[in-house]
């Protein structure tokens, strides 16, 4: 079973993500914070969604210290973020994949399948 961490501080949407990839044959595991770099690595997950800001902090911070640590640098990130300019987002990023919220569902679904995937 793959395992998919998301790092959401906005509880709905948190629960939304965690419902639908259980549902989809995924173990998930929600935080409402940063998680640090030695808890992702031994919950060994296949993949990891962040918010673009996670209580007021830019969720790409998280992803730059996951891809500058051995022991995380391996595991896919995707960034979701509100804002428009994903494109700029993208170029300051170290992310595997990005996705603009309001996000489609089936999108998201596909885009997390694709790189959890492969």
């Amino acid at each position: 079973m793959k395992k998919l961490i998301i790092i959401e501080d906005d509880t709905d949407a948190r629960e939304m993500v965690v419902f639908t990839f259980e549902n989809g044959g995924f173990e998930v595991i929600g935080s409402d914070k940063e998680l640090s770099v030695q808890e992702i690595a031994g919950l060994k997950p296949h993949i990891v969604v962040i918010d673009y800001m996670v209580n007021g902090s830019p969720g790409n911070e998280i992803g730059l210290k996951l891809k500058a640590n051995r022991l995380t640098r391996h595991i896919p990130i995707i960034l979701y973020s509100p804002n428009l300019n994903i494109d700029e987002i993208e170029h300051d990023s170290c992310a595997d994949g990005f996705i603009a919220k309001p996000l489609e569902l089936e999108d998201f679904v596909y885009l997390v399948n694709r790189i959890a995937l492969s």
